[in-house]
């Protein structure tokens, strides 16, 4: 029996191996070892291709902090926008001002005291030469003269006279020809004398200034003619000094400004530069400036997993720092119209301090405004307004910076470069991540392809240990009879 019990358990051994099968999972198994082979270059190819993203981000946010320093320094480019002047008369009744060159105004206090307004002189026409009081004209159309006549005007008096012949004979051609000569600005008009219309006289007006007087003589037996103001100067003193103008429009007196006299008397007017607008943009400059500086070192600096922009520039640390350089080298970069001592951004002041953020000397800019507000503009705008980068005049220093920021912004430039080249390799490792993918895939399929032929002999195998399975438990109960 022992013989017999031998015989069962070999037969049992091999039956339940046989009726195992494999047992694996191969499609499982295929796919490990497909990813064994091809996940390494994956991973690698992927790893790049993050970096790359990130490089195209962190180009990016350098390009906008280099485009904010590039616009506050656009503030500071046009004359009209850095400062502007204001000029107020204390007695606007009597002297109204404005600006007419805001560069040229200077500020401070000028003293006007007016003796005497200019004034121009008139010259009252009537109807009878013995009478000039009685036979005013009743008519526009009214005949003067059965014959043409001639008017002499002399102007200025004792200088080069003029005829005008009159063959409308009516006051309205006296008018019309007086105008019409156009004789050192005289000029007639009609002054009704009653609100009737049909009562006036002629009057002639010239210029204002006593060397535009002038005189009027006519052939007409019955022309008439009296003056009723000469005419005179403006006279007026400007901070002690007297000076005389010929007419109430002045503009050579304040520097920069329009003095418009309408009364005599004493006024101050008075010029005001204002320097807010400056100093905001000083500050914003400043601002901008050192904004870069924390941007370019957030970027260099240690990554951080909760924050992937941190750092996504360590590997382009030497061209960030190249430009941070440059950025430098903007605080000792001359004007191309320096004046007066006015040449960089540290002669207002602006200095670098340990870590290289800029600051301010609030004493050395107050100075420069205080004493120098002219040539601080001159330095900075070349006292022109909306001037372009491709002029060939001089540029003023703002104009100068921008340029040197543009040439990192622009096509060409190195942050453009560096981003066109993170682009073109992250394109490259897209297209590496389909090829691995698809190698995968063909490796997996060949592993298949193996495992499913190995199952094919397991099951043959299978099928052969069932049918002697079933011999053996044959002969067993043969035995057991």
């Amino acid at each position: 029996m022992s013989e017999v019990s031998s015989t069962n358990n070999i037969g049992t051994k091999i039956t339940q191996a046989l009726s195992a099968g494999s047992g694996v999972d191969i499609i499982e198994l295929a796919t490990t070892l497909a990813e064994a082979e091809t996940q390494p270059r994956i991973n690698s190819v992927t790893n790049k291709k993050s970096s790359a993203e990130l490089n195209i981000s962190g180009y990016g946010t350098l390009k906008s902090a280099l485009s904010d320093l590039k616009t506050s320094l656009g503030a500071l480019q046009n004359k009209d926008e850095l400062l502007s002047k204001s000029v107020s008369s204390q007695a606007p009744d009597s002297v109204s001002v404005s600006l007419n060159s805001e560069l040229n105004a200077i500020a401070g206090t000028s003293n006007l005291a007016i003796a005497s307004l200019a004034k121009n002189q008139v010259v009252m026409i009537d109807n009878n030469a013995s009478d000039l009081t009685n036979e005013k004209y009743t008519s526009l159309s009214q005949n003067l003269s059965d014959t043409d006549f001639s008017i002499t005007i002399t102007s200025p008096s004792g200088g080069a006279a003029s005829v005008i012949n009159i063959s409308t004979h009516t006051p309205q051609g006296i008018i019309d020809a007086i105008n019409s000569a156009d004789i050192n600005g005289i000029k007639a008009r009609v002054l009704n004398l009653d609100s009737s219309g049909n009562t006036f006289n002629i009057v002639l007006e010239g210029k204002t200034g006593a060397s535009n007087s002038f005189d009027v003589t006519s052939s007409l037996a019955s022309f008439g003619e009296v003056t009723t103001q000469a005419s005179s100067d403006l006279d007026m003193t400007v901070n002690g000094i007297q000076v005389y103008r010929d007419s109430n429009s002045v503009t050579d007196v304040v520097p920069g400004v329009k003095l418009d006299i309408k009364n005599t008397g004493t006024t101050n007017v008075v010029v005001s530069s204002n320097t807010g607008g400056l100093r905001e943009s000083i500050d914003d400059f400043i601002f901008n400036y050192n904004s870069l500086i924390d941007v370019a070192s957030y970027l260099t600096g240690e990554k951080n997993e909760e924050d992937e922009l941190a750092g996504s520039l360590a590997n382009e640390k030497n061209s960030v720092n190249s430009i941070l350089s440059s950025m430098r080298g903007l605080l000792d970069l001359n004007s191309t119209t320096p004046s007066s001592g006015f040449n960089t951004f540290r002669d207002l002041g602006i200095s670098a301090e340990l870590g290289g953020k800029l600051s301010l000397r609030e004493t050395t800019y107050a100075n420069a405004i205080e004493n120098n507000l002219d040539d601080v503009r001159t330095m900075l705008t070349a006292n022109t307004n909306d001037q372009l980068a491709t002029d060939s005049n001089p540029k003023g220093l703002a104009l100068d910076a921008q340029n040197i920021i543009d040439g990192y912004l622009a096509d060409s430039g190195t942050i453009r470069v560096k981003t066109d080249s993170a682009k073109e390799s992250m394109s490259k490792y897209e297209k590496d991540l389909v090829d691995l993918q698809e190698r995968l895939e063909k490796i997996k399929s060949r592993y298949l392809a193996q495992f499913a032929a190995m199952e094919t002999i397991v099951q043959r195998s299978k099928n052969t240990g069932e049918y002697l399975s079933g011999q053996i438990k044959s002969m067993q109960s043969m035995y057991d009879n």
